[in-house]
């Protein structure tokens, strides 16, 4: 059979419209392909037309299920790679997407951690020298050009106090991604910061810092709190008007690219309010604006949390992967009244679950002293 030679135009076309998690494999069709997949306005076009997509991950297998938002509604769900050494329990791995990456962390892990974009199947490994750390999060100074990662964790001490009591006291260290260096920021007593609830499945990267929501049982309020990597501190970022009396803990996502957004759940009911800031994240915090985008009616299982995004801001369409009140995995599809429900198959008990952004940006470049891992 002859050879057909394409135009270069409609090739280009047809690959930006390929799935990231397949995309890899063909980089070896050719120079002149590989050349233009590892191209950086390749990969920004690609990034605009790509789907988000939620990570489903079991004991042994993690996947990408791929939602397609047309008259039809389905999903696809793709087995991804995911080789950590030592580790074949991935049940109890939380995974933080930060941009172009995803963080992978556990508190069974023996002070370790690992980077991974499943797009290109690669895989970086990241240790700790302290005894029982414990990985945070990755993120970077969105002040400074280009992204310089950074990754943050703490480790527990017990320190005398008076010479005859003793308390824990965690030790936050932070650690560039390039040299794996790592160097202590403060010393904080355990209880007056802490990162997500001790969990990644509670935290959100927007602009390089880290976000969580957190209750105050002094003022009886549901806390935002963050930490800045550019200046290697905590804060609290804003107060939520939501009592526990009244709201399970707000679910944050990220809006736009650019702002936030907090599912709020109303106690006994499935009843849920999307809000979101109507202007995009910065240093501003005393401007900060949120108003009530959606208010949708979904059955969830009792005491599960829902990965989501808005598809849609004009036609306000929410696409939520949950346990159903059956205990099913599913995605809900929610426009107004309507409501499309997707069933996937697996037990409450078997999967979590998050949202990501798939992308074609690969893992920064190591130093010598690092660990490299290609799946």
């Amino acid at each position: 059979m002859a050879c057909v030679n394409f135009p270069g135009e409609l090739v280009e076309d047809i690959l930006y419209r390929v799935p990231s998690p397949s995309i890899s494999r063909f980089k070896t069709v050719s120079k002149e392909w590989n050349t233009l997949l590892n191209d950086k306005t390749f990969i920004k076009k690609h990034l605009t037309l790509i789907r988000p997509q939620f990570l489903l991950w079991t004991n042994s297998k993690v996947y990408s299920v791929g939602v397609s938002l047309n008259d039809d509604p389905k999903i696809e769900l793709r087995e991804l790679l995911l080789d950590i050494p030592d580790v074949i329990d991935h049940r109890t791995t939380n995974f933080l997407p930060c941009n172009d990456l995803l963080f992978c962390a556990s508190w069974w892990w023996n002070n370790k951690a690992v980077v991974w974009n499943p797009s290109l199947r690669q895989t970086r490994l990241i240790k700790s020298g302290e005894e029982h750390f414990r990985f945070g999060g990755i993120g970077y100074d969105s002040g400074r050009p280009g992204k310089g990662y950074h990754i943050f964790g703490h480790s527990h001490s017990r320190q005398s106090v008076n010479g005859n009591t003793s308390k824990f006291i965690k030790r936050f260290s932070i650690s560039k991604f390039e040299s794996n260096a790592w160097k202590c920021i403060n010393d904080v007593s355990d209880g007056e910061n802490s990162i997500g609830g001790d969990s990644l499945d509670n935290n959100v990267s927007l602009n390089g810092n880290l976000y969580w929501t957190t209750y105050s049982y002094e003022t009886d309020e549901y806390l935002i709190r963050s930490f800045d990597f550019s200046k290697e501190i905590f804060k609290i970022f804003c107060v939520l008007p939501w009592k526990k009396d009244s709201s399970d803990i707000p679910i944050l996502s990220v809006f736009r690219g650019d702002r936030l957004s907090v599912l709020n759940k109303f106690k006994g009911t499935n009843n849920m309010e999307i809000w979101v800031t109507k202007n995009k994240i910065n240093e501003d915090v005393k401007n900060l604006v949120w108003k009530m985008f959606m208010a949708v009616s979904i059955p969830i299982y009792k005491g599960s949390n829902p990965s989501y995004f808005i598809n849609d801001i004009y036609e306000k369409r929410l696409v939520m992967f949950c346990s159903d009140e059956n205990g099913k995995a599913c995605v809900y599809i929610a426009k107004g009244h309507a409501r499309k429900k997707i069933q996937i198959g697996f037990d409450v008990s078997e999967f979590s679950h998050c949202f990501y952004d798939p992308n074609l940006f690969p893992i920064p470049s190591k130093s010598s002293d690092q660990e490299t891992n290609n799946s």
